[in-house]
């Protein structure tokens, strides 16, 4: 016997971790996040958003779009690159006032962000890639 929960997958895994970060930013009842606890748990549900594929792709669509928008506001002349777009978004998360619903919203295309960017970002997401391939699959 070497799993305990029984075979998960990575899109079982990305619904009940969607269903804990939508439960736990309510807080309603027995499942309480705090600010930072939204963050770190929207960001490992996207990071399963885009192990899981095609069924959550619209994550790593809206985050490129997001990035594509930046980049291309500062028009031809202007040199960001993803790992500025990625600070930046770091930066939104932990410099403005704490809302969770945002927090959630952005910490989900981290994982996407943090991989076009490179660099110490992308080896970051890949650690937890391979943690939570470990765990789900």
């Amino acid at each position: 016997m070497t799993q305990i929960f029984g075979a998960i997958g990575f899109t079982g895994a990305a619904v009940i971790m969607t269903a804990i970060l939508i439960l736990g930013a309510r807080g309603d009842w027995k499942i309480k996040l705090s600010n930072e606890g939204v963050i770190a748990c929207a960001f490992i549900t996207g990071q399963l958003y885009a192990q899981a594929g095609e069924t959550f792709a619209f994550v790593a669509d809206m985050s490129g779009g997001l990035s594509d928008a930046i980049r291309g506001s500062f028009g031809s002349s202007g040199n960001i690159g993803a790992g500025a777009v990625a600070l930046l978004v770091c930066l939104l998360i932990y410099g403005l006032e704490p809302s969770k619903f945002r927090n959630a919203a952005l910490a989900l295309m981290l994982p996407s962000l943090f991989t076009a960017a490179g660099g110490l970002f992308a080896t970051f997401t890949n650690l937890i890639s391979n943690i939570t391939g470990t765990v789900v699959a």
